[in-house]
């Protein structure tokens, strides 16, 4: 009987050993990795000029396909958002009068509201006409952080979990499309001094 119990006792402690963190104990790894993080504020980059020589019928096509994410889908991934829901509107303009063709640009309604409202004007990269190209940085709401699935065990003091990570969006961050988006990420964790600890993140889908 007491063979049985110590054998029993051996295979919890085994058990107990190798067991994976629960949702509580990942995200107090990841909080304690990255401290702050879980409520830091979300930034979205919007611009106001498209890519050159794009017009806004080309624009609008590769946004509704996701066609040419390069220029198109993930630097102007907002304006759909932002037309659908009234804030923007597109237009063609001209590089210069008459002879150069013209690119798509982005045109907040009300953007004196906007700017008192938490929009900041930046610029960016050169354009071919000359000048550098505008945007803004729109404060969208705060970062939140939470376990995609169970974490898994994957050694006898390690385990990977999958974060995911969301926008509680304020009324910009819903005007921008801020309230959809969502990444995950894959993390190593390993248990040391009985507390695990992340030591390694990559990316992920």
């Amino acid at each position: 009987m007491r063979r049985t119990l110590v054998t029993i006792t051996g295979l919890v402690m085994l058990v107990g050993c190798r067991a994976a963190p629960s949702r509580q104990e990942a995200l107090q790894a990841y909080r304690s990795f990255a401290p702050g993080v879980d409520s830091s504020a979300v930034l979205v980059r919007v611009w106001a000029d498209g890519p050159a020589w794009y017009s806004c019928a080309e624009v609008a096509a590769k946004l509704r396909s996701l066609h040419d994410r390069a220029n198109v889908g993930e630097p102007l991934r907002p304006w759909r958002s932002l037309v659908l829901a009234g804030v923007a509107t597109l237009r063609d303009t001209a590089a210069a009068p008459v002879v150069e063709p013209g690119w798509c640009v982005a045109t907040l309604r009300d953007s004196t509201a906007r700017l008192a409202s938490g929009w900041r004007r930046v610029s960016g990269d050169t354009l071919p006409s000359g000048g550098r190209r505008r945007g803004w940085d729109v404060l969208a709401g705060t970062r939140l952080v939470g376990i995609a699935d169970g974490p898994r065990h994957s050694g006898s003091d390690s385990a990977t979990v999958r974060y995911r990570f969301t926008t509680a969006a304020n009324a910009n961050g819903i005007a921008v499309g801020a309230d959809r988006d969502s990444v995950v990420r894959v993390a190593l964790l390993i248990k040391a001094e009985g507390l695990w600890k992340v030591v390694r993140m990559e990316g992920a889908r």
